[in-house]
């Protein structure tokens, strides 16, 4: 098996539960946790995801892998960011590629959509290979500090604007 093998699409109505599954068990291996199923729920019921950004991995038809993107405001004003959170793969699938392939594909789809940029809450040994730089040396600031996990990544040919990053409401829950 290889992220080759996987589909990548959008998140159809019915793959609800399938996504809670893999995202609790991806983030209780990973952090002991699953709040993240709560936030998807939260960002999906108040319509705050990017439906065409909301992908699935499936693996036979089975959804093994799942990212989520919604939208962002700089400096209280919309400016074409998104969030990128989470992503999320079925433990038992995990480094075969499968969660790289969801971030290339959202990235592309991000890019192709005429977004501008992307942020996130990341490992920074693992999202840099994607482009993402530590968000404040671009002052690119946001709630979660400035350390080297607050990351941005460009979608156009120059660097976001520098300000404060809000994410949607969901994240407040």
């Amino acid at each position: 098996m290889s992220a080759l093998d996987v589909v990548i699409r959008p998140e159809a109505p019915g793959d609800e539960e399938a996504i809670d599954a893999v995202v609790r068990q991806a983030f209780l291996q990973q952090f002991g946790s699953d709040s993240e199923v709560g936030l998807v729920r939260n960002l999906r019921g108040r319509g705050e995801l990017v439906p065409d950004l909301t992908l699935v991995a499936e693996l036979g038809g089975r959804v093994v892998g799942f990212i989520a993107f919604s939208e962002v405001t700089l400096d209280g004003e919309r400016a074409g960011g998104l969030g990128l959170a989470p992503v999320a793969v079925d433990p038992h699938y995990q480094g075969a590629g499968i969660g790289g392939a969801l971030i290339r594909s959202g990235l592309e789809r991000a890019t192709s959509a005429g977004w501008h940029f992307v942020v996130l809450l990341g490992h920074d040994h693992y999202y840099p290979r994607f482009g993402f730089v530590p968000a404040a040396a671009l002052g690119v600031r946001g709630d979660y500090g400035d350390g080297s996990s607050w990351m941005v990544r460009s979608l156009r040919d120059e660097p976001p604007a520098p300000g404060h990053v809000r994410y949607s409401t969901a994240f407040l829950d």
